[in-house]
């Protein structure tokens, strides 16, 4: 089977490291979702993209090496659990249809223990409440994905870190909705329907969101350019009316928006969301544009000390944009 059409080419004007740890060259690159180090007994994604026109359709399968493990894949994604602390060497030879290797790459990661501090928060007792809130979705932020927070939001863009704060806040609540493997699931499903060309499946079943961040495609498109610091964005903006009861018919519209884009920025939108280190930056983006656009000239500090524009601001950023009263 050729390579998907979801691994063939590194969305818009992203280089392989933008979208997380990468290793490769301009014949086919591997990228982990998370950042070495990684942590013991927590599941990591690897994505190869076949980016060379000639191996594209001669790469049959892929057979990945991985602590003395041998896993074989008919897409270039794997998910594993390191089962041990220190040096961890991920290999992955793509294959042709008679099984010879047509290229190897390989990508070396150190693994490490579990956030020692926070595994004390959430063994610690507390009589009313979890003192780490959700253990599952705390570990993934804190273990996986903060870092990616606090470099896209550093903690002193403003005195109180307002933005670190809201992206970290808005991650967790949307982490905490859908299981990492419901995503992984969820992902699957929605490059399976770009491979065939099902852009009305496709924009239906990413309604509810996706990745880390469940960002909804309708919705941050109208936000995203397909040039770095552009304004060519991927559809034209729309505004959720005031009456709510009138809202399915602009989200049909939205929805439409994104069956009628080119088929490749669809794909490319897929793959700028579909690794945690893009969709958090994209998350942010869209935070920061949907202030600038409904609060001119206010700091987010200031906004968010209004529980009414904080809240606003929030339905907006899960929602879709909507004209303010």
């Amino acid at each position: 089977m050729p390579t998907r059409i979801t691994e063939q080419k590194l969305p818009f004007f992203y280089n392989a490291g933008d979208l997380g740890q990468a290793e490769g060259d301009a014949q086919a690159v591997v990228i982990s979702y998370h950042t070495s180090p990684v942590v013991v007994n927590r599941k990591q994604t690897y994505v190869v993209f076949v980016l060379d026109g000639g191996l594209q359709g001669t790469v049959a399968s892929y057979r990945w090496t991985v602590e003395g493990n041998t896993i074989n894949t008919q897409h270039g994604v794997l998910e594993y659990s390191p089962t041990a602390e220190g040096t961890m060497s991920v290999s992955v030879d793509l294959l042709n249809s008679g099984s010879a290797v047509l290229k190897t790459i390989a990508l070396s990661q150190q693994v490490i223990a579990l956030n020692a501090e926070l595994e004390t928060l959430i063994s610690a007792a507390d009589e009313t409440s979890p003192t780490a809130a959700n253990p599952d979705t705390s570990r993934e932020l804190v273990n996986d994905v903060r870092w990616y927070i606090d470099d896209i939001a550093p903690r002193t863009a403003d005195s109180v870190s307002s933005l670190n704060k809201l992206l970290f806040a808005c991650t967790y609540a949307e982490a905490m909705l859908v299981a990492p493997e419901d995503r992984a699931a969820g992902i699957e499903r929605l490059a399976g329907m770009l491979a065939d060309n099902a852009a009305e499946g496709f924009a239906e079943q990413a309604a509810s969101g996706m990745g880390i961040c469940q960002l909804r495609p309708h919705a941050v498109a109208m936000y995203f350019s397909e040039t770095d610091g552009g304004t060519n964005w991927l559809v034209t903006r729309r505004e959720l009316p005031n009456d709510k009861s009138t809202w399915d018919s602009m989200l049909a519209q939205m929805k439409t928006a994104i069956v009628g884009m080119d088929a490749q920025k669809r794909v490319d939108l897929f793959n700028v969301l579909r690794f945690p280190k893009t969709n958090i930056k994209v998350a942010m983006q869209f935070l920061e544009a949907l202030r600038t656009q409904y609060f001119t000239g206010q700091d987010l500090p200031s906004i968010l000390a209004d529980e009414a524009k904080a809240r606003n601001l929030i339905t907006e950023y899960k929602e879709g944009p909507f004209a303010l009263s």
